[in-house]
């Protein structure tokens, strides 16, 4: 059941980090957000980037709306195309790319499952903000092209400075400016109802992916937890109980010769049988589902798992409380994977568990071993991690050549 010890390759940094937890429109609008000095926009990435957005805008939605009319057979092609160009221009203003759209179950290009996902929504989109961007686009490039071409014509002419060259610089700037805080507006405006379009069938695509291979890799930890009872069984309680057998037919033996003395050592020695294999039959149980967790609760059940360790463990409990059942047993085991982790391959000479039992459950467990730790699919510590995913948590895994160790995951704990 342990992940094993050696060269991690999850990152240069041995870091494993899984489910992360973030909030895109809030991302999306932090990235678009102006600067404060509105000079400042002329030289920002992100006005020109706007300019661009609003200019790609116009073509593209013009092209889309003739190709939706022309060719009408091919709307659902047409709406996907559109769909995917517009989540590639979202780079444009610094926004990232979602990834690849779904295309539905399209098997000829007027199939009409190519309108599905949202694609539609995406190209109509796409196609009333080329109308809207038009106009104002049109006339602040009529704008800026006549300033500058005055500005140039008094320059050319050799005129000395003066107020007309005042005037027209001025007006030009204030132009631009103006111009590209409205491209940034249009452009903004668009690229979050796109990008709120757009993600959130990328992001469940991506979730479905993640719950395929997580019920798979679950599938085999099951698996293998399976052959850890069959096994324990077998090396435990199985072999005590063959050799209470045998004790037992000495002792009926023993009793047929005539031999009473013989018969008490034969039946001593079996009621010794019989104690090892209760006690190999509650070691099984337990790695089952210990009863003091149902019984006393979470952090009594991790203060008895600590005492039982071979290294010295510190418990430090930041909040205390009593989480679901599912979440006392998920917090539980993940413990105890990591404190067997570092008995057999860490080489640790102390542990510390942190528990914060409020929401949400806040559970790290570290070790001052050598490091080197990754997780391998199927075995004990991936299983945990694939069920703190299961919960809605996240999980990582911190194990650095030279250590330490340290696995710290989150799991939701809405209150009622």
């Amino acid at each position: 059941m342990s992940e094993g010890y050696g060269h991690n390759d999850e990152s240069p940094a041995g870091v494993r980090t899984t489910s992360p937890v973030h909030d895109p429109s809030a991302a999306a609008r932090a990235r678009l957000r102006p600067p404060f000095n509105p000079l400042a926009m002329l030289i920002s990435p992100l006005g020109w980037g706007a300019v661009a957005y609003c200019a790609s805008s116009i073509i593209g939605g013009l092209l889309a709306l003739g190709a939706g009319i022309l060719g009408i057979l091919v709307l659902p092609l047409m709406t996907w195309c559109t769909a995917t160009l517009e989540s590639h221009r979202l780079r444009l203003l610094g926004l990232p790319f979602p990834g690849p759209l779904p295309s539905g179950t399209m098997r000829h290009p007027w199939d009409p499952g190519g309108l599905k996902e949202g694609n539609l929504a995406v190209w109509g989109v796409a196609v009333l903000f080329a109308i809207v961007d038009l106009l104002p686009g049109l006339m602040l490039s009529l704008l800026v092209i006549g300033l500058w071409a005055s500005l140039m014509r008094l320059v050319i002419g050799g005129h000395a400075f003066g107020v007309d060259h005042f005037m027209v610089g001025t007006g030009l700037l204030v132009v631009l400016v103006v111009g590209l805080y409205v491209a940034w507006a249009l452009a903004a405006v668009q690229a979050l109802i796109v990008d709120h379009l757009v993600r959130p069938k990328v992001e469940l695509t991506e979730q479905v992916e993640q719950l395929t291979t997580s019920r798979r890799e679950l599938v085999d930890v099951f698996a293998a937890e399976r052959r850890r009872i069959e096994r324990d069984l077998h090396d435990g309680a199985q072999q005590q109980l063959v050799l209470l057998s045998m004790q037992l037919g000495e002792a009926d033996y023993a009793l047929a010769q005539g031999r009473p003395d013989e018969a008490k050592l034969a039946l001593a020695a079996a009621q010794q049988s019989m104690e090892h294999a209760m006690v190999s039959l509650r070691e099984t149980v337990r790695g089952v589902h210990p009863q003091i967790l149902t019984d006393r609760g979470l952090v009594p059940a991790v203060h008895e798992l600590a005492q039982r360790q071979p290294t010295p463990v510190t418990v430090i409990v930041e909040r205390d409380g009593q989480p679901p059942e599912h979440l006392a047993s998920a917090a539980y085991y993940l413990i105890s994977e990591g404190f067997t982790n570092a008995a057999k391959h860490a080489g640790a000479s102390s542990m510390v568990v942190r528990l914060d039992l409020g929401d949400p459950v806040v559970i790290e467990v570290q070790d001052d071993g050598r490091g080197g730790a990754q997780v391998r699919p199927g075995h004990g510590l991936s299983g945990m991690i694939e069920r703190v995913q299961a919960f809605g948590g996240r999980c990582s895994l911190s194990s650095p050549p030279g250590g330490p160790t340290s696995i710290r995951a989150m799991i939701p704990n809405p209150p009622g």
